[in-house]
């Protein structure tokens, strides 16, 4: 019996241990610390739940207010949530608390400075951790790099480009994060991803970032009053109740790209959605087949006006696919209706071995426009352009510049058909939410032809055999018998191209099972600033056979 009670006790004594542990910690306070530290450091790293892993070292901070390694860790929460302003602030508590509290505190010090504008602060920040740092930490932290970044930052800022920039206002934005806008080529619809609270079933996202998830929005040019209609979840089956993103509108309107990742069956993949001719809503999405969709994530696909190429960000891996790095901007052409050819990785001109995004392939077919942190850049993301050559490869990527580039992540970019007008997203002071969609006047800023105004004309329709919608393909030809340029209709017979206007063109329309026709077409240019829209209906007749 004394063997059994002494079991127990040593038991009891065995089991009771953490709680008396605690409760003797509520006293010292050493192991409650301890403890919590690690609670926030494994919800920051392993579950990736920044804001909780804030909230505990916040509650450490009441008894620990001159702790440096409290305030480090919310330096770091800060600068993972974007809040700069507040990593700097604390980084900087931490560093004169304890200036060796960690290795890395001048790195993200130099960082929390440059994405606060701070650009002074951050290059001496840096030149501090790269005077202690070895060789081989200088590299892995590409400390050369950011040195130029930041002096390239700051002449780009001394001389700004002529643009000027407008918050879209409270008909697109919201409290939430607004963002990848994209508007058919006629400039008459815009759709956008939000993250607000009239999200579809109004959830928000527990096991992510504790927002709202992801919705697709619709807009109209209102062409009365000039301005864009009160945002409203876009109509049919794109939305659901988990993340729904889009990532562009083609240039004829009737079909939507959007990411989908449900972490099941689609593990990040690019979906089309096409719009009904009837009700105007939009039908199930459905995604792309092989060889655009891969097990790798895709994402951020753009059509050409001529519906004839799709460029696409991908994040394949290996010499394989050609790829550079992270993720990469790809270029598929269309085989038939439904299927595509083997992707085209850009190559290391276009793509770094960082991530390039957000890709806007301009309705002349020859301009394009991407987001990357691989290029020189003022700081995180940045817009560059790249014009395609007479070889058919592409030319060295340019910096839009100050200040539609800044020391934040600026992406999206989307360019009107006369390349005046360009939208994209971005984080500004006095915004209206967490990110938001800005217009940006390019009048002053002809940044399409270096100089030479934009001129292109659309060119739209269908092709009938008088009854029904015939599925053609068109070719145009210029006044020197050459083809300028193909297309083909959707299954509906419509039709959508972008010419360059003041032109004449000879039309040629065929379809299998019917006699082809041949049309000259006089394209006009657009007046006072507008692009041109011209209706064009091909009528073709079936083939008599014998039997028939």
């Amino acid at each position: 019996m004394k063997t059994k009670i002494l079991l127990l006790f040593l038991v009891f004594s065995f089991l009771s241990a953490p709680v008396l542990a605690q409760k003797e910690d509520k006293k010292t306070g050493k192991i409650g610390y301890k403890l919590k530290m690690q609670d926030a450091r494994h919800k920051f790293l392993t579950e990736g739940n920044v804001r909780a892993a804030l909230n505990i070292y916040r509650e450490l901070l009441v008894d620990y207010t001159n702790d440096a390694m409290v305030n480090y860790r919310i330096g770091e929460c800060h600068y993972s949530l974007k809040n700069f302003e507040l990593a700097v602030e604390y980084f900087q508590n931490a560093k004169n608390l304890n200036s060796e509290v960690d290795d890395e505190l001048y790195f993200n010090l130099g960082q929390s400075y440059h994405r606060n504008n701070q650009l002074d602060k951050s290059l001496e920040a840096y030149n501090t951790f790269n005077a202690s740092a070895s060789k081989k930490d200088r590299k892995y932290y590409n400390i050369a790099k950011r040195l130029s970044q930041i002096d390239y930052a700051k002449k780009m800022i001394a001389n700004p480009v002529k643009v000027k920039i407008e918050n879209l206002g409270n008909n697109i934005n919201s409290r939430g994060g607004d963002y990848a806008p994209s508007i058919s080529a006629d400039g008459r619809t815009m759709i956008f991803t939000s993250r607000r609270s009239d999200t579809k079933g109004g959830g928000v996202d527990k096991a992510g970032d504790f927002k709202y998830f992801e919705d697709i929005y619709i807009s109209d040019w209102d062409t009365i009053d000039n301005v864009w209609t009160k945002a409203r979840p876009i109509e049919g089956k794109l939305n659901t109740d988990g993340h729904d993103a889009s990532l562009s509108i083609s240039p004829d309107g009737n079909r939507i790209f959007i990411y989908r990742n449900d972490g099941e069956a689609y593990i990040g993949d690019i979906f089309v959605s096409k719009k009904r001719a009837t009700s105007g809503t939009w039908g199930n999405p459905k995604p792309l087949d092989k060889p655009i969709n891969t097990s790798y994530f895709e994402s951020s696909a753009c059509l050409s006006a001529d519906g004839n190429k799709l460029y696409f960000v991908s994040e394949k891996e290996g010499k394989k696919y050609g790829a550079q790095g992270r993720g990469d901007i790809y270029v598929a052409e269309k085989i038939s209706r439904t299927q595509w050819g083997e992707p085209k990785n850009l190559g290391p001109v276009i793509n770094t071995s960082l991530d390039e995004i957000s890709v806007f392939i301009h309705p002349d077919g020859k301009t394009l426009f991407f987001s990357s942190k691989g290029h020189l850049s003022i700081g995180g993301l940045d817009i560059f352009m790249s014009k395609l050559q007479d070889d058919g490869t592409w030319g060295k990527p340019e910096n839009l510049g100050y200040p539609i580039n800044t020391i934040g992540d600026d992406v999206h970019f989307v360019l009107s058909t006369d390349g005046k007008t360009a939208h994209y997203s971005s984080v500004k002071e006095g915004g209206l939410g967490e990110r938001d969609i800005y217009k940006i006047d390019l009048s002053e800023y002809p940044i399409l032809s270096d100089g030479v105004a934009i001129n292109l004309s659309i060119l739209k329709g269908v092709v009938t055999n008088g009854e029904d919608k015939v599925a053609a393909e068109l070719t145009f030809k210029g006044a020197d018998g050459s083809v300028v340029a193909k297309t083909s209709c959707d299954d509906a017979g419509n039709y959508f191209i972008t010419l360059a206007g003041g032109n004449k063109y000879t039309a040629t329309a065929t379809a299998e099972g019917y006699t082809s026709k041949t049309t000259e077409i006089d394209l006009p240019l657009g007046k006072d600033g507008k692009t041109l829209i011209q209706l064009e209906t091909f009528d073709l007749e079936k083939v008599i056979t014998p039997d028939e």
